[in-house]
């Protein structure tokens, strides 16, 4: 996404301040609750080949009926969904028609950085439980393509990697974006997206 430069066009960090602040300050337990979340989320939606309409997975986001926001305001509201759709386009446009570029946190222990996944995997299991990606079909295929996210997106995957090694860590990791293409692309023949593991944005 281009830099800020006139009214109409919003920077990519100013973007994922703006959700972020939205989705910490109205959400709940049940909802997602970060820009990373977020990415994982419609890029499930994304893989599919299913369309749900935008109020379903809008408020999927927050979780339940109960759940839901209750705005300050008519532009606060609008504001937040302009946010979002430019984030779904965004992603979309990512997994389909370009270059693969999952939103990951950072990490800073000690001088070293590390990319988490885990918070991007909880999204994507959210999206595709919603849109009901994976059912039916090839169970073996499914599991395949699916084992990376769900190993980083699920209680029991956290507790699998536990006892895990780095290099078994790594090597999952490692696997996630082409895993996922392979899904994208089982739905979406025509689609020329590749994963560039250099070029892959991270928020901090």
């Amino acid at each position: 996404m281009s830099e800020e430069n006139g009214d109409d066009v919003i920077s990519e960090e100013v973007l994922y301040e703006k959700i972020d602040h939205y989705l910490l300050t109205f959400g709940t337990d049940r909802s997602l609750m970060c820009v990373s979340e977020l990415d994982g989320f419609l890029t499930a939606l994304g893989c599919s080949i299913k369309e749900l309409e935008p109020d379903v997975w809008l408020n999927a986001i927050w979780g339940a009926d109960e759940d839901q926001p209750v705005w300050d305001s008519t532009e606060q509201e609008d504001e937040f969904l302009s946010l979002v759709l430019i984030m779904y386009m965004e992603t979309m446009n990512s997994l389909l028609f370009g270059d693969f570029y999952p939103v990951y946190l950072e990490q800073e222990v000690d001088g070293e950085f590390t990319i988490l996944v885990e918070e991007w995997c909880v999204g994507f299991i959210r999206g595709a439980k919603l849109i009901g990606l994976g059912v039916g079909g090839d169970r073996e295929f499914f599991d395949e393509v699916l084992a990376p996210v769900r190993l980083f997106g699920t209680e029991a995957g956290w507790e699998k990697l536990e006892g895990m090694v780095d290099e078994e860590v790594t090597f999952w990791k490692e696997t996630l974006e082409p895993s996922i293409l392979r899904l994208a692309k089982h739905y979406h023949p025509e689609m020329q997206a590749t994963s560039k593991i250099e070029g892959k944005r991270t928020l901090h």
